[in-house]
């Protein structure tokens, strides 16, 4: 009897039967994270907006801003990020080895603030859902890049345009508000504020530089509807911070298209340093000389709010508790704030979130959060990457963190907050744009590629 080649194939050499194993293991593995990273991410976006049918057209009408539907989804996300621990440990830890020194600060304020908080309980559950509906979209963010977190993005934008068109359709009596903002369209949204400023992070986040294909797609077709609609959001919600964030989300953008040539890092740091002394300086002269006139057109004053009244009479409560501050969210509680604002109507909110983090964990915590803001823009901006997509959406990135620090001046919750726009914060922070690979992991695949030439175009570059 022969044993020769003649029956035994090629193919049958080898470990087949483990190599068939170990693809199927993970394929199956990866798609379970995927799905609920994904379904965590989505749930943290729309809790986080509040988005709920039901809500009086009038808001001083008492309905809650957290009805028990948004707590389920809040409470949700703890045995889902909980069971995404158990799958992958060791990346999760890996997540938070590289988190910044002005970060922790930060979390150590939110802390500290808890000894002297006016309302504890408030403070204890306020620091918890901050905590929650940031991991969400941070994990994700840390898992699949920062590309992959803009398509998810994109894809809750052109849900929230056509979901609030045709609920304030359907149902005008909930989505159009009255009282003595009768007129201001709200959708989905407790206030239409919040919908203004939604739809401007929406409209930045779909729009795009480059022409339109040529060759007709229902993707690009429904997202080009999505972009219009956002757009008439914007204007129907008669925010006027909604449309000073598109101004200059659009701006912003196109600014960092017209640098892209800049190709050395620390000319581009100068750059922007030097424009923004510039528009600074241009900037103020106009304000005083030319938005007086606007804001009376709007019937407002010089901030285009409206509300400086409100901060008058809060900012001196700052110097008495300049350290630790009154607690963590306890100025966004109503009734706080109506017992320290008193003005011939009633005050829910102070309107600026500046002054919200100051009087709820003191100066050095707020310092520390607007340097870490303002270093990471910088450090975005500096950055200078071989690929053009990447350059793209690290521009696209640079613009919502602006967005979100310029919609903060006139409303209260936008940074550090369980709603409006802070996941969407939380998942353009961070300078990595690969996914974390925890050290085990970079190791066995450091020598798999052993020997082998490799290029990284994700990664930044600088001096071309």
């Amino acid at each position: 009897m022969s044993f020769g080649p003649t029956y035994v194939q090629d193919g049958d050499i080898g470990l087949r039967p483990a190599a068939r194993a170990r693809p199927r293991h993970g394929i199956r593995k990866e798609t379970l994270v995927r799905l609920l990273l994904t379904g965590i991410y989505y749930l943290a976006l729309f809790r986080a907006t509040g988005m709920w049918y039901g809500y009086p057209s009038n808001f001083d009408d008492g309905a809650s801003v957290d009805p028990l539907p948004q707590k389920l989804m809040l409470y949700s996300l703890i045995p889902l990020i909980g069971l995404y621990c158990l799958l992958e440990p060791n990346r999760f830890l890996a997540f938070f080895r590289g988190i910044s020194p002005l970060v922790c600060v930060v979390i150590l304020a939110i802390v500290a603030s808890f000894a002297g908080s006016l309302d504890f309980g408030a403070s204890v559950r306020g620091a918890a859902a901050v905590g929650l509906l940031a991991l969400g979209p941070l994990l994700f963010r840390l898992r699949y890049g920062n590309e992959e977190t803009l398509r998810l993005l994109a894809n809750f934008a052109v849900f929230s345009a056509f979901a609030n068109v045709l609920y304030t359709a359907a149902f005008p009596r909930f989505g159009i508000m009255g009282g003595s903002l009768a007129g201001a369209v709200k959708g989905l949204f407790y206030h239409k504020n919040t919908m203004g400023q939604f739809s401007a992070i929406c409209f930045i986040v779909l729009i795009s530089h480059r022409l339109p294909s040529p060759r007709l797609r229902y993707s690009g077709l429904l997202r080009s509807f999505a972009i219009l609609l956002t757009l008439l959001l914007v204007v129907i919600s008669l925010s006027s911070t909604a449309v000073v964030m598109v101004a200059i989300g659009l701006a912003t953008i196109f600014g960092l298209k017209m640098m892209e040539n800049v190709r050395h890092s620390m000319v581009r740091a100068f750059i922007v340093l030097f424009l923004c002394l510039l528009i600074g300086f241009a900037g103020s002269i106009a304000y005083l000389g030319v938005a007086q006139a606007v804001a009376e057109a709007f019937g407002k004053d010089l901030t285009l709010s409206g509300r400086s009244d409100i901060w008058e009479q809060v900012i001196p409560l700052i110097y008495d508790r300049p350290v630790f501050g009154y607690g963590f969210a306890t100025f966004r509680q109503a009734d706080i704030v109506e017992e320290y604002v008193r003005l011939g109507h009633t005050v829910h909110s102070l309107h600026n979130t500046y002054l919200e983090i100051c009087l709820n964990i003191g100066i050095p915590g707020f310092l520390c959060w607007i340097a870490f803001l303002l270093t990471r823009i910088f450090r975005k901006i500096a950055a200078v990457y071989r690929s053009q997509q990447l350059q793209t959406v690290q521009a696209k990135e640079v613009a919502l963190i602006l967005l979100v620090m310029i919609g903060a001046m006139t409303e209260a919750g936008m940074m550090l907050a369980p709603i409006g726009l802070w996941p969407v914060l939380v998942s353009v922070l961070p300078m990595t744009t690969e996914p974390i690979v925890p050290p085990r992991r970079r190791r066995l695949l450091s020598r798999r590629s052993a020997g082998r030439r490799s290029f990284h175009h994700s990664q930044p570059v600088s001096g071309e």
